[in-house]
């Protein structure tokens, strides 16, 4: 046979196996993704160790390591109120196996007032569900003569640009809703920028730092021994682990609120198999009482949302908040 006939016939031979080898491939990767999970699982933090995203992270890993029967592990990627954890995971590869615990700072409040984002909330994960909402409150060093806000308001007035508060930077719960604070009350402060609350709160209790807006919990661990002082729970309602705390809106400021939530995502491009089955694992895990009783005893309240509940108050909450850095009224209805 000619030899370029033979070539020729050598080609029409390896269109099949090619073709098979392709099938074969195919197949082997329906196959690994239905068999998910193979190997542990990676928690992506983005706040420092002893924050509330890093609780609730390490809640969230024990219960889905109970669920799915493989390690399940928490990295803590601290930096820049959130974003820097968060925009790992969107660049992560989408395989189930890099997660996020993200929250209202990371994902709504960075997305609703900086353009310049390196990342869409909506559009570079899938969201599996939200969890916890977190109460929030004021609290004013001991030796800062102020007991409710008001009084706050008028010594800041009588020094204007002198008092100092906490920021983890400007689109995070706390440094949004003090600016916010401050803006209703037509006040000046200063700003304090701190990587994350585990480096904040040592500077509060020295009273390097006059005001911080940071979870009810933790506040009330240290107004219990007298070296902070709670001013107000930032809601429209009292907390009911805090029932004798007035609440901002009582002491005429209720725009000021923050009660930041935390939920569980994963990249963009997910195979819809995964997501499936991570969404049946957390939803399973948070149903579980000591789940529940888990974050109740951090001072949180538990939430149960739906993959599709989740994406929908993601959106919302940009649009809140967008409308309120705007000079809006809207705010999140939560």
């Amino acid at each position: 046979m000619p030899a370029n006939a033979a070539s020729r016939a050598a080609a029409r031979l390896a269109l099949p196996v090619w073709a098979l080898l392709a099938c074969f491939a195919t197949g082997a990767a329906t196959a690994d993704t239905r068999a998910w999970p193979q190997h542990p699982i990676k928690i992506v933090a983005a706040q420092q160790a002893g924050s509330a995203t890093d609780n609730l992270a390490r809640l969230m890993a024990d219960a889905l390591e109970t669920q799915l029967g493989v390690p399940v592990t928490v990295e803590n990627r601290a930096g820049a109120g959130g974003k820097i954890g968060a925009e790992a995971v969107a660049r992560a590869t989408p395989d189930g196996y890099t997660l996020l615990v993200g929250g209202t700072s990371n994902l709504v409040i960075a997305a609703a007032t900086e353009p310049e984002l390196r990342y869409d909330p909506r559009k570079d994960f899938v969201a599996v569900g939200r969890f916890a909402q977190v109460p929030f409150g004021f609290a004013v060093h001991a030796a800062v003569p102020a007991r409710t806000l008001g009084e706050l308001v008028e010594l800041a007035r009588a020094k204007p640009g002198t008092l100092t508060y906490v920021s983890l930077g400007p689109a995070t719960s706390t440094g949004f809703g003090t600016r916010m604070f401050l803006k209703e009350a037509g006040i000046d402060m200063l700003a304090v920028e701190y990587k994350g609350i585990a480096s904040a709160i040592p500077d509060l209790l020295s009273g390097r730092v006059d005001l911080i807006l940071n979870e009810v919990a933790l506040l009330a661990q240290h107004s219990a021994s007298g070296r902070v002082r709670v001013l107000a729970i930032a809601d429209t309602k009292r907390s009911a682990r805090r029932p004798s705390g007035p609440t901002t809106a009582e002491q005429g400021f209720a725009r000021v609120t923050t009660a930041p939530w935390y939920g569980l995502l994963a990249p963009a491009g997910t195979p819809p198999d995964v997501q499936k089955r991570l969404a049946a694992a957390y939803d399973a895990a948070v149903r579980t009482p000591a789940v529940r009783s888990r974050i109740e005893a951090l001072g949180y309240d538990p939430i149960v949302d739906s993959p599709g509940q989740f994406a929908n108050v993601l959106r919302d909450d940009i649009a809140a908040i967008r409308a309120i850095a705007a000079g809006g009224s809207h705010a999140p209805a939560r």
